[in-house]
C-alpha cells in the first residue's frame, strides 16, 4: 500500500515537472487528438481543420498576413499539389493560370513575327508565322524595322511599340524597315495570328522549314497549310524544328502527324490509372503530304507532344526520318487542366503516353539518330530572381554559370562555366564592365547583367539569324542519302 502511495505521488511529481518544462520552453500543449475510435481519413480531417483555425485565430503573425482564409487554403492546396512523384502536377494561382492558358491557346495579337532588338533597339526580324500580316507584308528574316507609326525604335522602349501595334488591331499603321540595305515603308494592319507554325521554302537547295513552337489548338489546321505550300512547291524535303518546343495539345500533335502520316496510323497510345489502353490515330480531316525525307532537330526541351509527334514519325515512317540534335526532354505523360470560378486551375496527370510501337520514353527522352551540339549559351539556365541581386566572386550560384558562360562567349577570359564564380571569371567582368561604361566592381549586379545579357543574346541571335549548325547537319544528310 505505501508503495503503491510512493509511485503515485512520484508520477504526479513527474508530470508537474514536465508541464512546468514545457511552459519554460514557450511551448504549450492545449489538446492531444484521441485517436483512438477515428477512422484515417476523420483524424486527417479534424488535423487539416484544427491547424487551419490555430493559424487563423491563435497565430502571433495572422493579423499580418491579408486575406488569412485565401491564404491558409492556398498554401494547403500548392502543398497538396507538389508530389514528388509528379513534377508535372501543378495548382496555378490566377496569374500562373492566365499564363498557362495564354501558352496553349497560341494566339496573340500583332505584326506576327519573333524578333530581337539589334544595339541601336531597331527590331530585327528573326522569323516569321504563317498568315500574319507582317508574312502579308512581304517582309523577310533579316529585315530591320526602324519605324512604327511614327516612332522611332530607337528612341522609343520597345514594350511600348508593341503595345502600340496590339492598340491598332485592325487598323494599318506605317512600319518603315530596311532590306538588303535600302529603306522601304509598307502599311501593315495588325490582327489576331497563330504564333506556332512558321514555314521557309528554300526551293533552290530543295528543302523547306517548318518550325513549330507549341502545340496549340489551331497549329494542326496551320501546319496543313505549311504542307500545302510545299506540296505545290514540289519539295519532297522537309526540316521540322522542334527545338525548344515544350509541348501543349496531345491532340495538336494528332493533327500534326496526320499531315505525314498514311490514314488510319496510330499516333500515340495512351494508358490510363487503371492500365487501360486507347490508341489515337490520323485525323480523317487531315490528308498526307508524302516526302521523301524529314530532319527533325530536337534539343533538351524538346518535351511531351513534341516527343510524342517524332515517336509518331519514327515508328510508321522508318528511315526515312532522321532526328538531329541532342537527347529530348522525357516527358512521357499527358496532363488535363481544371479551371475554378476564381480563375485558378489545376494541371495534373491523367495517363502516360506510349509511341504506336509501344515504347515509353518518360524520363529518359529520344536519343538523337545524329548528335549535333548546340551553342552552350542556348542551354543556359538563370534564376530570374537572382539576377536582381549582386553576385560576390569565389562564391557559389546557379547565376554564375549564366555569367560565365556569356563572358566566355562575348570573348572574355572566364576561366569556368560552372556555378562557381571565380576570381579569373570576376576580373574577365571586370574588362566586360570596363568595355560597356559600367562601375567596374567585378561584380555582378543588376545593372551589369542586364548588360551582360542583353550583349550575349544580340551576338547569339546575329550568328544564329542565317547560320545553323544543327540545320546544316540536317541539310547534309538530305545531300547525302
Amino acid at each position: 500500500m505505501k508503495k503503491a502511495q510512493y509511485k503515485e505521488t512520484t508520477l504526479t511529481v513527474i508530470i508537474v515537472i514536465l508541464c512546468l518544462l514545457f511552459f519554460g520552453l514557450g511551448v504549450s500543449v492545449p489538446f492531444i487528438f484521441d485517436r483512438g475510435s477515428q477512422s484515417e481519413a476523420a483524424v486527417s480531417d479534424e488535423k487539416f481543420n484544427a491547424i487551419y483555425d490555430l493559424l487563423r485565430e491563435e497565430w502571433y503573425f495572422a493579423d499580418e498576413v491579408e486575406d488569412i482564409d485565401k491564404v491558409l487554403l492556398e498554401k494547403a492546396i500548392e502543398g497538396m499539389t507538389d508530389l514528388e512523384e509528379d513534377p508535372h502536377t501543378n495548382y496555378f494561382d490566377l496569374e500562373s493560370a492566365q499564363e498557362f492558358s495564354e501558352s496553349l491557346e497560341g494566339s496573340n495579337v500583332g505584326l506576327g513575327m519573333s524578333y530581337f532588338l539589334d544595339e541601336d533597339q531597331n527590331f530585327v526580324v528573326k522569323d516569321i508565322f504563317l498568315d500574319s500580316p507582317a508574312e502579308d507584308a512581304g517582309l523577310e528574316v533579316g529585315d530591320v524595322i526602324t519605324m512604327i507609326d511614327g516612332q522611332a525604335c530607337s528612341e522609343t522602349d520597345s514594350d511600348t511599340l508593341v503595345q502600340l501595334i496590339k492598340d491598332h488591331e485592325g487598323t494599318p499603321i506605317e512600319i518603315v524597315y530596311t532590306h538588303e540595305g535600302k529603306t522601304q515603308s509598307k502599311m501593315v494592319e495588325p490582327k489576331e495570328y497563330d504564333e506556332t507554325v512558321s514555314c521557309q521554302l528554300f526551293e533552290d537547295q530543295g528543302y523547306a522549314l517548318i518550325r513549330l513552337t507549341s502545340f496549340s489548338e489551331n497549329s494542326g489546321a496551320d501546319f496543313a497549310k505549311a504542307m500545302n505550300r510545299i506540296q505545290e512547291a514540289g519539295i519532297q524535303n522537309l526540316i521540322l524544328d522542334l527545338r525548344g518546343n515544350t509541348g501543349g495539345y496531345l491532340s495538336a500533335a494528332v493533327d500534326i502527324a496526320s499531315s505525314l502520316l498514311p490514314e488510319g496510323s496510330v499516333v500515340v497510345q495512351e494508358e490510363d490509372k487503371d492500365g487501360n489502353r486507347s490508341e489515337s490515330k490520323t485525323n480523317d480531316d487531315y490528308e498526307q503530304v508524302q516526302l521523301d525525307q524529314i530532319a527533325i532537330l530536337q534539343n533538351g526541351t524538346t518535351a511531351s507532344a513534341s516527343e510524342a509527334l517524332i515517336g509518331a514519325l519514327k515508328d510508321n515512317l522508318g528511315s526515312i526520318v532522321t532526328t538531329v540534335g541532342t537527347t529530348s526532354y522525357g516527358k512521357g505523360t499527358e496532363q488535363t487542366s481544371v479551371p475554378f470560378s476564381d480563375g485558378t486551375s489545376i494541371k495534373y496527370t491523367i495517363a502516360k503516353w506510349y509511341t504506336p510501337n509501344g515504347d515509353s520514353i518518360d524520363q529518359e527522352g529520344f536519343e538523337p539518330d545524329i548528335e549535333a551540339s548546340s551553342s552552350e549559351i542556348e542551354d543556359v539556365q538563370y534564376n530570374a530572381e537572382e539576377t536582381q541581386e549582386t553576385l560576390e566572386p569565389d562564391t557559389v550560384s546557379v547565376n554564375a554559370k549564366a555569367v560565365q558562360i556569356f563572358l566566355k562567349y562575348l570573348g572574355y577570359s572566364a576561366d569556368r562555366t560552372d556555378e562557381y564564380f571565380s576570381v579569373a571569371s570576376s576580373e574577365a567582368l571586370k574588362l566586360f564592365q570596363k568595355d560597356n561604361a559600367l562601375t567596374i566592381s567585378g561584380k555582378c549586379d543588376p545593372e551589369t547583367w542586364d548588360k551582360l545579357y542583353q550583349k550575349a543574346m544580340l551576338k547569339y541571335n546575329q550568328d544564329t539569324l542565317y547560320t545553323d549548325s544543327q540545320i546544316e547537319t540536317a541539310v547534309h544528310q538530305f545531300e547525302t542519302s
